[in-house]
């Protein structure tokens, strides 16, 4: 094999950088973290998840309009949390994780790149897991073995590994170098696509009046002053004579929906995946973004009517309120870790192929020391997808929604070495399992909501997913 002069310094840092972590682990007599950021080739992000099927771990953080990519391959470490303390387990976790790590770049320092953790935490600690959502606990965030980074016109590999006291740094930079070299070859092939599913099965997994049912008791709660906003999901399940095909449905999402975070956590042999328009929070050096998104209407069919239902949706009582809620949790969340906390009074229109939501951006300074997992559990649960009070509303949603949401309207995302990262809530969102998919949708809940109004507009939240996997749309 012709090597070229870069790829052989390559592998002669990465080398150094085993070596050097082992010598560490070895003085220090525990395990130490090294890892290699270097030049990548431009790379379908696509092309690259699907090329990392077979991995037990693999990630996928795309944001197609931005052209900001992540896509991790394996696992050089996990962590994983199922307590109620899961938060504080993860982020100290996370500083035992980089304690000393060896961290060598060929590259300008990007966004994204270098020991990166992806992952989610679950919407409800509390809730029992069901068997749909066995693999996917209460909090797990992956450190991958291999990671590429897109970055508008900048590309770049990392390359990790856990460096133990008596392991061998040669026969672990050979093994990194191969997988790496295998990964890319594999990434640069057209991507194979399953053979036709035949026809897609969808039911309910609570009838329909059932469910607006618990619609009319959350609204009369809110009503008596038990709480200001409930929201309440439900599920569909998809049922396809094949396995359903998860690289084929992320090229639609990606496609239809550009201007939203597409994701996927594969965890054996199933994958949580979805295109959410909602950002929770962003930090970049210090520099904190954080996005309300509440009350939502459909597109119209023409230019005029999407105007009318956009200008309807900005006039909306009902909408205004709901929207104010999440505005008001998101300050009062990050007040005490933030200063020069900014946001608009009045919302704007934020709109997606299939619907209109009231935005209201939020822009901070993130105080010293802190790091964006800190804003993330202060933040979560919002009140577009939990309600307000927060206990309150979780409390009626144990009590009353019948159904285990797992990740779905959960924090997933990424965090960087410096603690920095994106985080979104996870929506418009499903878990497919081979020939199985459980998709899911949740409408916020006032005081003078309609049970027949919200389930209709749950259909239009399950949309993006029922297209993406072949189901009827309704």
């Amino acid at each position: 094999m012709i090597m070229h002069v870069d790829e052989a310094v390559g592998v002669d840092r990465l080398l150094y950088a085993l070596e050097r972590a082992q010598e560490r682990a070895r003085h220090e007599g525990r395990p130490v973290l090294a890892s290699l950021t270097e030049p990548a080739p431009a790379l379908n992000p696509l092309a690259a998840y699907a090329a990392a099927a077979g991995h037990s771990e693999r990630s996928l953080w795309f944001q197609p309009s931005r052209r900001f990519a992540l896509v991790g391959a394996g696992v050089a470490q996990g962590i994983e949390a199922g307590d109620l303390q899961r938060f504080e387990s993860v982020r100290e976790a996370r500083r035992a994780l980089l304690d000393g790590a060896i961290l060598e770049s060929m590259v300008d320092e990007d966004r994204g790149s270098g020991p990166v953790l992806l992952g989610a935490f679950s919407f409800d600690p509390r809730r029992e897991t069901t068997a749909e959502w066995q693999g996917f606990p209460a909090a797990r965030l992956i450190l991958p073995r291999l990671l590429y980074t897109a970055n508008v016109d900048e590309h770049a590999l990392t390359l990790t590994a856990v460096v133990w006291p008596d392991s061998d740094p040669s026969a672990e930079a050979r093994r990194l170098i191969e997988e790496r070299d295998q990964w890319l070859e594999a990434a640069r092939l057209p991507v194979a696509q399953l053979p036709e599913g035949g026809a897609v099965r969808l039911s309910e997994t609570r009838p329909a009046a059932d469910w607006q049912q618990v619609v009319a008791d959350a609204s009369a709660a809110i009503r008596d002053g038990q709480a200001e906003k409930i929201v309440l999901a439900r599920e569909v399940r998809l049922r396809s004579e094949s396995d359903f095909d998860v690289s084929q449905a992320l090229s639609q999402l990606a496609a239809a929906y550009p201007t939203c975070y597409v994701f996927a956590f594969g965890h054996g042999d199933k994958t949580f995946l979805g295109a959410t328009p909602e950002r929770l929070i962003r930090v970049e050096d210090g520099d904190l973004e954080a996005a309300c998104l509440a009350g939502s209407e459909r597109r119209g069919s023409t230019p005029e009517e999407d105007r009318v239902l956009g200008e309807a949706l900005l006039a909306s009582a009902k909408d205004r309120e709901e929207h104010a809620i999440v505005v008001r949790a998101l300050r009062e969340g990050l007040a005490d870790i933030c200063d020069r906390l900014i946001a608009p009074d009045e919302p704007e229109l934020l709109s997606v192929s299939n619907v209109h939501h009231l935005y209201t951006p939020i822009v901070a300074k993130l105080r010293d020391g802190v790091c964006i997992l800190d804003a993330v559990e202060r933040l979560h649960t919002t009140p577009a997808v939990g309600g307000y009070p927060r206990e309150t509303a979780l409390t009626f949603i144990r009590e009353h929604e019948g159904m285990d949401r797992g990740w779905y309207a959960s924090p997933i995302g990424w965090v960087g070495p410096d603690g920095g990262g994106e985080f979104a809530v996870a929506l418009r969102s499903g878990l497919v399992d081979g020939s199985s998919a459980y998709l899911f949708a949740g409408c916020g809940i006032m005081g003078d909501s309609e049970p027949q109004r919200e389930y209709d507009e749950s259909w239009l939240k399950f949309r993006p997913m029922l297209s993406a996997l072949g189901g009827e749309l309704r």
